[in-house]
């Protein structure tokens, strides 16, 4: 009893410091907590900071290397002389081959390297680009431009080194056929599973033209361009020797005589080759803006003349992306944009078709083409301000005309109806609505551009060739139809080639 007693008493003397400091366990134990927090969050949040500082540096180089692409494009543009049609590259101005540059604005740095290509001097090596020399002695085909920036004061600019970012792009040299990038020129054939036949230049420095199989993707030495001169030139055989590069011509105009290269000689009728009705490429006769009766014919591996018939000349099939030759509002004729070589079409000649086509586009060394290609039109409108409407007609042979029908139902195939001809220019007062349709050039609006819009406001449209099962006329060719207007390249009509952005700037990656 006396033990307990005095522990009593001396638990009553000894403080007790749970009751006599109130909370402040529970404070020293949120400090605890909070230190052991902070100690944590630290390094999360100088990560955090690094990673930011990163991504603005990783923003700052590709800002920078994308300076510099820009102006040694610039550069390459540049360097020409002359204007409008008689603009021609200059070797001199071209941009040497190391350009380094700051942009005094940002600080940021950047060096661009251009290598050159060109086509060999050795007709063994074929026409494949070659690496030239820097600076280049003759006409390159094209130029890959590798670019390193830095948004870095200290980072050295060199491919691959820290704090800077690596661009790469190809330049394609522009010539006298202007943006065409060059497309195959087939061999039709009487069944899809016989092999393809092309015309091939490999052999273009020997002045020979073969006919080989079409390459996968199309070849240097088989792409061509159908030029407005109706000229058949081989692309980027531009050189020292042939600053206009090399065209088709034949050795002389009679059946057998050997087709080959020649220099580009401009608008001459040796060099004239005209896509008749049949697609058959027709000669042109000398002194003359008339065809001949001699056409390009396969025989073997080289190209010869032969009479212009089913049973000796050859059908042929350009690529969209060899041109559309003299194709175009000169003509009366109205050239798709996607489907490059093929023209508005009267079906098989037939006014009363079910469906109008997109066929091959016919030429003529006059530019007088056939009535179902020929097409008189709306006045050109520039915007939907001052649009102004009108008929699309084609006077057939032995009939007072044709006009393009808006289909009455949305979004389907055009047709034609008969309809009578202008009175001193003007629409007969009493055509009827579907008949009528706008035009547009240039609008400067992606959507509207080079389009023609139906009186209901559906775009006339080639169909798609490039999906599953298209729908096509029996020999492949696309049908016509109005759809949704859109910026797509099958509504666009008389766009020139150059329309759908910059063709000389491809494939830029990041490296």
């Amino acid at each position: 009893m006396k033990i307990r007693q005095r522990l009593r008493r001396r638990r009553g003397r000894t403080a007790d410091p749970f009751r006599d400091s109130g909370s402040m366990p529970m404070a020293m134990l949120v400090g605890l907590v909070t230190m052991s927090l902070t100690a944590s969050i630290v390094p999360v949040v100088v990560e955090n900071v690094t990673t930011t500082r990163t991504i603005d540096q990783r923003t700052e180089s590709i800002d920078a290397a994308n300076a510099g692409l820009d102006a040694a494009i610039a550069q390459l543009r540049a360097a020409s002389t002359g204007s409008g049609d008689t603009l021609a590259g200059n070797l001199a101005d071209l941009p040497p081959c190391e350009i380094t540059g700051v942009e005094a604005a940002d600080g940021l740095r950047y060096q661009v390297k251009i290598t050159y290509y060109g086509l060999p001097e050795n007709s063994e090596e074929g026409s494949s680009p070659v690496e030239l020399p820097c600076p280049p002695t003759e006409v390159p085909t094209k130029a890959v431009l590798t670019v390193v920036g830095t948004g870095s004061e200290s980072a050295t600019l060199t491919e691959g080194a820290s704090d800077t970012r690596t661009v790469e792009t190809t330049y394609t040299f522009r010539r006298s056929s202007a943006n065409t990038a060059g497309g195959l020129i087939r061999l039709a054939t009487s069944s899809s599973t016989d092999p393809q036949m092309c015309m091939d230049g490999s052999a273009a420095l020997k002045l020979t033209l073969t006919m080989k199989a079409c390459k996968s993707g199309g070849a240097d030495e088989q792409r061509f361009a159908y030029t407005p001169e109706l000229a058949l030139k081989l692309m980027g055989s531009e050189s020292t020797d042939y600053p206009t590069g090399l065209c088709l011509e034949a050795a002389s105009v009679k059946n057998g005589a050997v087709v080959g290269f020649q220099k580009c000689a401009g608008r001459v009728a040796a060099q004239q080759w005209s896509l008749d009705d049949s697609s058959r490429f027709r000669g042109t006769t000398f002194g003359s803006t008339t065809t001949n009766n001699f056409c390009l014919s396969a025989s073997g591996t080289n190209v010869v003349l032969n009479p212009c018939t089913a049973e000796y000349a050859n059908v042929w099939r350009p690529d969209p992306e060899a041109g559309a030759g003299g194709a175009g509002l000169a003509t009366g004729q109205l050239v798709n944009f996607k489907q490059f070589s093929r023209c508005l079409d009267v079906t098989d000649f037939n006014v009363y078709s079910t469906y109008m086509i997109v066929w091959f586009c016919k030429q003529a060394p006059d530019g007088n083409v056939r009535w179902n290609q020929r097409w008189e039109h709306p006045p050109v409108s520039l915007g939907k301000t001052e649009r102004q409407k009108g008929r699309f007609r084609t006077a057939g042979t032995g009939n007072p005309g044709f006009c393009l029908r808006e289909p009455e139902e949305p979004y389907g195939l055009v047709t034609l109806v008969a309809c009578p001809a202008r009175v001193n220019g003007q629409e007969p007062a009493d055509t009827p609505a579907y008949l009528m349709w706008t035009m547009y050039g240039d609008t400067k609006d992606p959507v509207t551009s080079y389009s023609i819009v139906s009186n209901r406001g559906e775009c006339l449209t080639a169909t798609d060739l490039t999906v599953k099962n298209p729908e096509t006329h029996r020999d492949g060719t696309a049908k016509v139809r109005t759809a949704r207007c859109s910026n797509s390249p099958l509504q666009k009509w008389n766009a020139p080639p150059s329309y759908n952005g910059d063709k000389t700037r491809s494939g830029t990656t990041e490296k």
